[in-house]
């Protein structure tokens, strides 16, 4: 090999180095903004004015740098695609709400928007108040609700992935059953659960082992 094609070679090789370099620092600049943070499989993200929101069955979140994703109350004019899952539907005189929580909502061009409770609400009798439900597993506990989990915080609630073995005493109304092997699961979000006579614990499914 001749010195120039020698030398051709050496300015490749520091090139490369120096763009692998490059890469590797944006990478880490991009990603530990939310390093070990995540949010719900199929959230959606919202903007009101310059904040921005993420939104995910009903429970909106808001990113903090300490903490990770933070459930924060709804934001008040954030327009949404579709209602959550269980939202039920409330009239006020001639006027037509739909209710998630305390969270209330009603029907704008392109989907809903969120607004203030009407001074006076007429709940219908079927009408249940969601609360979360306290899990424990081992010594620490979990707080679930409409198929997620989250933990407490100094600053509030934060959103976790499902723990393995946490069992419920309920499920969400559309979680849907899967028969694998003469066995049935319910699955949420792509979280799920098998019956047991202590309720429904968190499973991995056996047909993605």
């Amino acid at each position: 090999m001749n010195i120039t094609n020698a030398l051709r070679i050496s300015l490749m090789t520091l090139a490369g180095v120096a763009t692998l370099a490059t890469t590797g620092l944006r990478a880490d600049t991009r990603v530990g903004v939310s390093l070990g943070f995540r949010l719900p499989n199929g959230y959606a993200e919202i903007q009101v004015g310059k904040d921005r929101f993420y939104t995910h069955r009903g429970v909106f979140y808001r990113h903090d740098p300490h903490h990770g994703y933070m459930v924060v109350r709804a934001p008040r004019g954030a327009h949404l695609r579709s209602l959550p899952p269980r939202a039920i539907r409330v009239y006020v005189g001639s006027s037509v709400y739909y209710r998630y929580d305390d969270t209330y909502y009603q029907s704008a061009p392109d989907g809903y928007v969120i607004v203030a409770a009407p001074p006076a609400v007429v709940k219908p009798a079927t009408a249940v108040e969601e609360e979360y439900q306290s899990v424990w597993l081992d010594s620490t506990e979990y707080l679930f609700k409409d198929g997620q989990f989250f933990r407490k915080t100094p600053d509030g609630l934060v959103w976790i992935e499902a723990p393995q073995g946490a069992r419920t005493q309920s499920l969400p109304a559309d979680a849907k059953s899967i028969w694998y092997a003469g066995n049935e699961y319910y699955e949420t979000d792509d979280v799920y659960f098998r019956k047991t006579p202590d309720g429904y614990m968190v499973v991995t499914a056996p047909w993605k082992k």
